[in-house]
């Protein structure tokens, strides 16, 4: 028991302030995507995956993004777009471990944001294999979406280098 008048004070959950931080600061972003009629992100900012998507993504690719995800078991990795002009504040406030670029336009977007203590940059990459972004953010760079819905071959391509993406889901 405290002494009297004094108060006790709980210990501080970092993770838990982590989490308040991040959704607090993709939910100001997310605002303004909307203002700018770009869509919402999804998914878990905090889930330290991050995908960015190239515009323009309609509600048939987005669907089948998401059901892509739960296939290789990351449902809550989190989606957002190239072209909003919040990329930079978005990386900067999800901190991911793993970045994905989904299309040229979306590698072309990571790149111009000239983030810094980048090791190997997105244009630079080979689709479907993993490298070093930055120290602590592995970079992978995917065909683009778009064309995978109606091309046959395009969805091939899609998938094999998508399927990559297995080696981030938790052990079951």
């Amino acid at each position: 028991m405290p002494p009297a008048g004094k108060e006790t004070r709980r210990p501080r959950d970092a993770a838990g302030d982590y989490r308040e931080k991040t959704a607090y600061e993709i939910s100001r972003l997310s605002s303004r995507m909307k203002e700018g009629r770009h869509p919402a992100p999804l998914g878990d900012p905090t889930s330290g995956i991050v995908l960015v998507v190239e515009q323009p993504v309609g509600p048939r690719a987005i669907e089948a993004l998401k059901l892509s995800l739960k296939a290789v078991g990351l449902p809550e990795a989190y989606v957002t777009y190239e072209s909003t002009g919040l990329l930079a504040q978005e990386l900067r406030a999800t901190e991911p471990q793993a970045l994905i670029a989904i299309g040229a336009g979306a590698a072309s977007d990571i790149d111009a944001i000239d983030y810094p203590l980048v090791r190997h940059p997105f244009s630079e990459a080979d689709p479907g294999v993993w490298f070093p972004w930055t120290k602590g953010t592995a970079g992978l760079l995917l065909p683009a979406l778009a064309p995978a819905l109606d091309d046959d071959a395009a969805k091939r391509r899609f998938l094999r280098a998508f399927l990559t993406l297995r080696d981030l889901a938790p052990s079951a």
